[in-house]
């Protein structure tokens, strides 16, 4: 029998990248790019590990996910075992997206803003529509938003970028503000508005980040971080990196410390 989710515990997640395929260049992405795959046999095996463990949710990565030739094979697996199942993808192929969370194999899927046909999936009631900030990207991030939300979009989610080019990651101030103003938007268009684990880490909503996930790549090595690179990542030496500048807890209105 499978273990019942409950709200006050943090979902067991673990992110499997079962491709190193990808038809996009983000100039910010430092992601290995290759002509592999992982086989459907060792991703079962994968599952069965993980359903042992009481994790409750697969989420699909790469590479992008929809160029793996045995796409909703994987979905069924994961279905198959009770488990919820995601993916994000770079929209270069929505219908895709689309077609498969019609079908029941998508409990919900990212939408990265900005990339492919993104505008596309949006409204479906199984998209988060991703927003990754950059340093100096708040206009952009907002761009989005606003499109986003007057489209239909249901779900936004805020992304810090967690590399390794000090040139791309925002400052605090720059992810504090993207939040206040994402959550003013999300409460005027009744939209509901997130910021990732890292994001919250850094405007001091968190002290802790990951608690319950786990990421698998495409050879089965595991990581407890969501990005190698991150700086809280304990294989990235937590606390060697030096302080972004303008780093200082956020400070949300009242009435809003919880986000939407």
């Amino acid at each position: 029998m499978r273990t019942v989710h409950h709200k006050n515990k943090p979902l067991r997640l673990a992110s499997v990248e079962i491709t190193r395929r990808c038809n996009n260049r983000c100039v910010y992405c430092e992601h290995p790019k290759a002509e592999e795959d992982l086989h459907i046999s060792r991703f079962s095996e994968l599952l069965d590990e993980l359903v042992s463990e009481d994790f409750e949710a697969v989420a699909l990565g790469g590479g992008e996910p929809t160029l793996h030739p045995e796409l909703p094979d994987f979905l069924e697996a994961i279905r198959g075992r009770g488990l919820k199942a995601g993916l994000t993808t770079n929209a270069r192929d929505p219908e895709e997206v689309l077609r498969l969370a019609d079908a029941g194999l998508l409990d919900t899927f990212g939408v990265s803003a900005g990339k492919g046909i993104w505008q596309r999936p949006v409204t479906h009631p199984a998209a988060v529509v991703n927003l990754l900030l950059l340093q100096k990207g708040l206009v952009q991030v907002m761009k989005w938003a606003t499109e986003s939300v007057r489209l239909g979009a249901g779900r936004l989610l805020l992304l810090g970028y967690k590399g390794s080019v000090s040139d791309f990651t925002p400052t605090t101030d720059e992810l504090s503000e993207a939040l206040l103003l994402l959550t003013c938007l999300g409460k005027k268009f009744g939209t509901a508005v997130a910021a990732d684990d890292y994001t919250r880490r850094r405007l001091g909503l968190t002290t802790t980040c990951g608690e319950g996930f786990r990421r698998i790549d495409i050879y089965g090595r595991t990581d407890f971080c969501c990005f190698p690179e991150c700086e809280y990542s304990p294989s990235a030496g937590s606390g060697n990196r030096p302080l972004i500048s303008g780093n200082r807890p956020l400070s949300l209105p009242k009435g809003r410390r919880t986000l939407i």
